[in-house]
């Protein structure tokens, strides 16, 4: 069979499968293929599907039940021949079944694969989660949107968690060595996607700079790695990560795999609205889902929880989040409201 005999032979297939579509009611490709196979598209066909749709079984069943052989389908060149092999491929294709390609890995993802993979099989991962009020922050972040100021609600999650950290420093550390390092500075990996995979630029000192700072070097690093212009100090290190999929709305909530010699990493899901009783009536209340997953041979559970209590009354004062403080010795240390 030519180029052309193929071609008028796909057409004619084609065409039939169009016509069969009412006499077979809802069918898929396989299907449609044995229908034109055996000439069953003039053949009122009963399907025992969940709408009545009929299923392979089904003209399995007919086809030996009447001993059926598949039949020659003419060509508009060519008189009749066998539907063979290659034709087969062809008619598929025309119905457009999914098609798999191998995409070989990135170096960065073959890298990423590789640390994650010996990180989970090496790390005893524990996790602590808590739902964090938002209601404040968000109203918070309205106000300073129309007054001109705008950060993005990750801005003031990363500054929350810095301060956290400088609270309890029992998290701000590194596994090294089959020892627990203490980090003399709080620096913030954010996890951000890039075509060649997930890098974490960080933000160094970030409980010493306020929103908008932070706000503006998240920016600035997130552009240039996607860029793929970081050096390499500037997302290798760090001492702790966010990684936030509740800004993409349907995600409330997930866990992750901690990066080595990092010792935990803050997973940020999605918002939701609940109500709840109160002296005054019901009301409503915006809540966070988040996630702490820790390494268990370095942070103890008890000091987990202190973070993400820490964490959670941050982002409920909106006024301590957004001071833009000099220097580090004028910064309030809120780990003495604790």
């Amino acid at each position: 069979m030519n180029v052309q005999q193929s071609a008028n032979l796909i057409r004619s297939l084609s065409s039939a499968a169009v016509q069969s579509s009412s006499s077979s009611k809802l069918c898929g490709p396989a299907v449609k293929l044995l229908i034109l196979q055996y000439g069953l598209e003039e053949r009122d066909i009963t399907g025992s599907g969940p709408k009545k749709n009929v299923l392979k079984s089904d003209l399995l069943e007919l086809i030996k039940k009447e001993s059926l052989s598949p039949i020659k389908v003419k060509s508009a060149s060519s008189g009749s021949t066998d539907v063979d092999k290659n034709v087969k491929k062809k008619v598929v294709k025309e119905y457009k079944l999914r098609h798999f390609e191998d995409v070989p890995l990135t170096t960065i993802r073959s890298t990423i694969a590789k640390r994650l993979s010996q990180s989970k099989q090496q790390i005893p991962h524990e996790y602590q989660a808590a739902d964090v009020r938002i209601d404040k922050i968000l109203a918070f972040r309205k106000k300073m949107k129309t007054d001109g100021v705008v950060f993005s609600l990750n801005d003031l999650i990363v500054k929350a968690a810095a301060l956290a950290l400088r609270a309890v420093p029992e998290i701000n550390v590194r596994y090294e060595n089959e020892k627990v390092v203490f980090l003399p500075s709080v620096d913030v990996s954010v996890a951000v996607a890039t075509p060649t995979g997930l890098i974490t630029p960080i933000i160094k000192n970030a409980d010493v700079f306020g929103v908008q700072t932070i706000s503006n070097k998240i920016k600035e690093l997130s552009n240039r790695a996607r860029e793929n212009k970081l050096q390499l100090h500037e997302f290798q290190g760090g001492s702790f990560t966010i990684s936030n999929l509740g800004m993409y709305g349907s995600v409330t909530n997930f866990t992750a795999i901690i990066n080595p010699p990092q010792c935990a990493i803050l997973t940020i899901g999605g918002s939701r609205t609940e109500v709840m009783k109160t002296e005054e009536g019901l009301e409503t209340q915006k809540l966070m889902g988040v996630t702490l997953c820790f390494d268990g041979r370095a942070i103890e559970g008890t000091k987990a929880r202190d973070f993400l209590l820490h964490f959670s009354n941050s982002l409920a004062d909106p006024d301590l989040l957004i001071a833009e403080p000099l220097s580090p010795a004028l910064d309030f240390d809120f780990s003495r409201l604790l």
